[in-house]
């Protein structure tokens, strides 16, 4: 028994140290993040339409109660709406909106 379970913390020993090394001889270079630009492009009073490019992102904008509502994640140049109706109120004034890259 002794030698079946040092056999097999021997085994796990040597797996793990592989791995160990494979994943250190594959770290890529880090990549510079994009810059985000958005506008606004919607705005009925109640939900603000982001658009940005540059990144995928999410748009999203105050409410008048205080909280933020989120638009769905979107593809660079395209737009995300977010709805303050899914809080019950509307858009904050003055209007505070932005993306943030996904």
């Amino acid at each position: 028994m002794k030698r079946v379970l040092a056999s097999s913390f021997a085994t796990l020993a040597l797996v793990g140290a592989g791995l160990a090394t494979s994943v250190s001889s594959v770290s890529a270079a880090p990549q510079a993040p994009s810059a985000l630009s958005c506008s606004k492009v919607f705005d009925d009073g109640n939900t603000a339409g982001i658009k940005c490019t540059g990144s995928t992102f999410v748009g999203w904008a105050k409410c008048a109660n205080g909280r933020t509502a989120q638009g769905a994640a979107a593809a660079s140049g395209t737009t995300s709406y977010a709805y303050c109706t899914t809080y019950n109120s509307h858009l904050a004034s003055p209007r505070v909106w932005g993306g943030t890259a996904w």
